[in-house]
C-alpha cells in the first residue's frame, strides 16, 4: 500500500499528458514570444507566422498548436515548480526554436504545402525567405545558450546544440537520396532518427540535470532518458504517420509512403521474403504518383511483411527503458510521475 506521501504525489499528478503539455505551453508561450520578439523584420513576423501567432499579413491569430516536446524534456527534467523551470528556460526556448527551425526547412525539403491547416512558410512567404528565418532562429538558439547562467551547462549544450544541427544538415540530405529505393539500409534509418530526434533529445534532458545541480550519474541517466524517450517519440511519429487515427486530419495523409521515404521499418519489411515483400519492394523501387488507395495496399504489404510489428516492438521497447531510467534521472518525485505519463501516452494508440 502507498504511504501518505506517495498518495499525494499521486493525486498531484493525475493528469494527462495533454494537460501537462498545456502547463508547459502556458510557462513557456511568454518566453518564447520574448525570444522571438529579438528577430529583427522580416524574419520576426514570418517567425510569428510560424509559429501561429499571426497570419501572413501580420494580423494576430489563433495559435496552431505546435508540439512542444523539447520544452517539456527541459522543464520536467529539471523539476516540477516554476522555480526549477525558471532555471531551465533559456535552454528550453532555445530547444524549441531549434525543433522550429528544423520544421520550417524540413517543410522546404519535402514540398509541404501546409501545417496544421494553413500555408507552410515557404509556401506563405517564399523559398528564399524560408531558408533565412531557419537560419535565424537557430542563431537566436545560440544566442538564448550563451546566456545560460551555469557554465558547464552553456557549453555542454552548445557543444550538443551545434552537433545536432549539422547531423540533421546530414541526415535530411540522406532522407532525401534514400526515397524511391528499396536498397536503403537499417542502420541508415536508424542513425537518422538518432541524430535529428534522440540526441538533441538527450542533450535537452542533460543540461536541465545539470542546471539543477545534479551529480554525475543522475546527469547520465538523464541523457539516458532523453535518449530512449527521443526514440519513443520518432517511432511513435513514424507509427501515427502510416496506422494511427490522426493522420486522417492529416494534408497530405500517408505522406513518407507517397515519397517513398526509406524509414526504419519499410527497412526491416524489406528484409523479409515472398510475393509481399517483392511488390514492396517494386512500389519502392518505382516513380509513379500513388493514389490513397495504393498507399493503403502498401501499408498492408508493411504490415505483412513484419514491419509493423516491429515498430510498434521499438516504440514500447524504448518507453520502457526511458522508464527505467526516471528514478535515476529525476529527483522531482512529481516531475518524474510526469514525465512517465507523458512517455507511456506514446503507446496509448497502439494495440
Amino acid at each position: 500500500m502507498p504511504g501518505p506521501e506517495q498518495s499525494e504525489v499521486a493525486l498531484e499528478t493525475e493528469r494527462t499528458s495533454e494537460q501537462i503539455t498545456e502547463e508547459v505551453i502556458a510557462y513557456m508561450e511568454p518566453a518564447l514570444r520574448g525570444a522571438v520578439a529579438m528577430l529583427s523584420q522580416p524574419v520576426r513576423q514570418m517567425s510569428e507566422y510560424h509559429f501561429g501567432w499571426v497570419d501572413a499579413d501580420g494580423r494576430p491569430s489563433t495559435p496552431i498548436g505546435f508540439r512542444r516536446r523539447p520544452a517539456l524534456m527541459a522543464l520536467l527534467c529539471a523539476g516540477s515548480d516554476r522555480e526549477a523551470w525558471d532555471g531551465v528556460r533559456n535552454a528550453a526556448v532555445a530547444a524549441t526554436l531549434m525543433s522550429a527551425a528544423g520544421t520550417v526547412h524540413d517543410d522546404l525539403q519535402d514540398r509541404e504545402m501546409l501545417r496544421k491547416g494553413r500555408p507552410t512558410l515557404w509556401n506563405a512567404f517564399g523559398v528564399p525567405a524560408a531558408v533565412q528565418v531557419g537560419v535565424a532562429m537557430h542563431c537566436l538558439a545560440f544566442e538564448l545558450l550563451a546566456q545560460e547562467e551555469v557554465p558547464r551547462a552553456a557549453v555542454e549544450l552548445t557543444r550538443r546544440a551545434a552537433f545536432a544541427i549539422r547531423e540533421c544538415c546530414s541526415g535530411q540530405i540522406r532522407d532525401l537520396q534514400s526515397e524511391g529505393t528499396s536498397r536503403a539500409g537499417l542502420q541508415e534509418s536508424l542513425d537518422l532518427l538518432e541524430n535529428t530526434i534522440a540526441f538533441p533529445t538527450a542533450g535537452v534532458a542533460m543540461v536541465a540535470a545539470l542546471v539543477r545541480g545534479a551529480g554525475e550519474d543522475a546527469v547520465a541517466s538523464a541523457e539516458r532518458f532523453g535518449y530512449h524517450a527521443g526514440m519513443a517519440m520518432a517511432f511513435f511519429d513514424d507509427w501515427e504517420g502510416v496506422w494511427g487515427t490522426t493522420r486522417e486530419s492529416l494534408e497530405d495523409p500517408l505522406a513518407d509512403l507517397r515519397r517513398r521515404k526509406a524509414r526504419a521499418f519499410v527497412a526491416v519489411a524489406l528484409q523479409s521474403h515472398g510475393p509481399a515483400r517483392d511488390e514492396l519492394a517494386a512500389f519502392y523501387d518505382g516513380t509513379g504518383e500513388p493514389g490513397l488507395d495504393q498507399l493503403a495496399r502498401i501499408a498492408e504489404l508493411i504490415e505483412e511483411c513484419g514491419g509493423r510489428a516491429w515498430l510498434e516492438e521499438r516504440i514500447r521497447e524504448h518507453i520502457e527503458l526511458a522508464r527505467a531510467t526516471l528514478p535515476d534521472a529525476v529527483a522531482d518525485p512529481r516531475a518524474r510521475a510526469e514525465l512517465t505519463a507523458f512517455v507511456d501516452a506514446l503507446a496509448d494508440e497502439l494495440p
